[in-house]
């Protein structure tokens, strides 16, 4: 409250002074209570990243494509996998041509790679690489599981094969994008997957393992300063290549940091590891949903062309009619079916021709493939 004073001189002068002082006094308590609540936030966000030297997260790096590298360029290759002690990785002989980085997760022996903590399924593994050889990295790296064979291999590479994957897939691709996800097919993990701020009622943990635990809060750890996706999306299940420059377009400390939450989190090994599943096309690309198209995946991927997407669509839908007669077999068999033989045979009449005509549109995609012009107009359009 001002004080009262009479209109003399003298008076108004020591009034003027008086006012001066109780602003100044004003201004110095909001100034400190502001400067507290910014010292306050300063800190929670170096507990945040505690322990990152790098604490600049808040630019997200642009998409950028690389300069082609010439058609006879010889990328030098590393494939990074995690594995069991008892997990038979000897398929990895038959890839002779490039250098190999196998953790052991469990039960180490001296001489072996490992990982500081075996949580969070392969991301331990990846993330320790990276970490471990940034200085030194490969022209491409491939991470990979420890099986050969598994359901979430692309199933037109003889049957879901690692190393037929490995060893078709087209480097310049990896080389070009700086990222590969190595699975084809969009079903689990596109499009719109991951939801952060889905209501736990409505959260579908069964399909869509993991989003019940990947919250809002979960990102903003990983990634102080950069806005939370509505979604995230990607072909499931964290086997991809990547390029030694797209590698060091995020700093090493930035990989130390999320290992180092990966390590503390309270998220149980199974579901932290799931959320970095989803987390992998935004590390290299910072893309929050990438899901190319299935048919440019195989093609520009793995030279498997089917020339358009309603073609590649044709194929599939020879392929299901097919497994369904085939399924149909087999239920008549289990039951010692005894009915019309002339029903049976025009059954497996029809899987015969389904079969072959599968076939032939097959090796028809592997010739397209052969040519550079068909798989350069199945590849995506990229605006330079």
């Amino acid at each position: 409250m001002l004080l009262p004073f009479g209109r003399q001189p003298c008076n108004v002068i020591l009034y003027t002074i008086v006012v001066t002082l109780q602003c100044l006094l004003i201004y110095s308590y909001t100034s400190s209570k502001r400067n507290a609540i910014l010292q306050i936030k300063e800190e929670t966000s170096l507990r945040i990243i505690e322990g990152a030297a790098h604490k600049n997260f808040t630019r997200p790096i642009p998409f950028s494509e690389f300069p082609p590298k010439p058609a006879d360029y010889e990328y030098s290759k590393t494939i990074v996998v995690g594995r069991l002690k008892a997990a038979d990785v000897s398929w990895i002989n038959e890839l002779p041509e490039m250098a190999t980085a196998i953790y052991v997760v469990d039960h180490p022996e001296e001489g072996d790679l490992t990982v500081p903590m075996n949580k969070g399924h392969e991301a331990m593994v990846y993330l320790t690489y990276i970490i471990d050889n940034y200085d030194s990295l490969p022209d491409i790296v491939f991470f990979f599981h420890s099986d050969r064979y598994a359901w979430h291999n692309n199933p037109l590479l003889k049957g879901g094969d690692s190393v037929e994957t490995i060893k078709r897939m087209n480097l310049g691709r990896v080389a070009r994008f700086g990222y590969m996800n190595t699975r084809c097919h969009l079903d689990p993990g596109c499009p719109d997957w991951i939801h952060l701020d889905r209501p736990y009622v409505d959260a579908q943990e069964l399909k869509k393992s993991g989003e019940m635990s990947f919250t809002t809060r979960v990102w903003r750890e990983l990634f102080p300063g950069h806005k939370a996706p509505t979604a995230l999306a990607a072909p499931c299940c964290a086997q991809f290549a990547v390029s030694g420059e797209r590698i060091l377009e995020t700093s090493r400390e930035q990989y130390i940091h999320l290992r180092k939450w990966l390590m503390e989190t309270d998220l149980q090994d199974f579901y932290s590891g799931r959320v970095f599943e989803y987390l992998w096309q935004y590390i290299f690309m910072r893309e929050s949903q990438y899901c190319p198209a299935e048919h440019s995946c195989y093609c520009d991927g793995y030279g498997l062309c089917f020339g358009s997407a309603e073609n590649y669509q044709r194929f599939w839908s020879v392929r299901r009619e097919r497994e369904y007669l085939q399924n149909n077999m087999a239920s008549m068999q289990a039951i010692q079916f005894k009915g019309d033989a002339q029903q049976i045979e025009n059954i497996e009449h029809q899987i015969f021709l389904l079969q072959a005509q599968e076939e032939a549109l097959v090796e028809e995609a592997w010739k397209r493939g052969k040519n550079p012009d068909m798989r350069a107009v199945e590849a995506e359009r990229i605006e330079i």
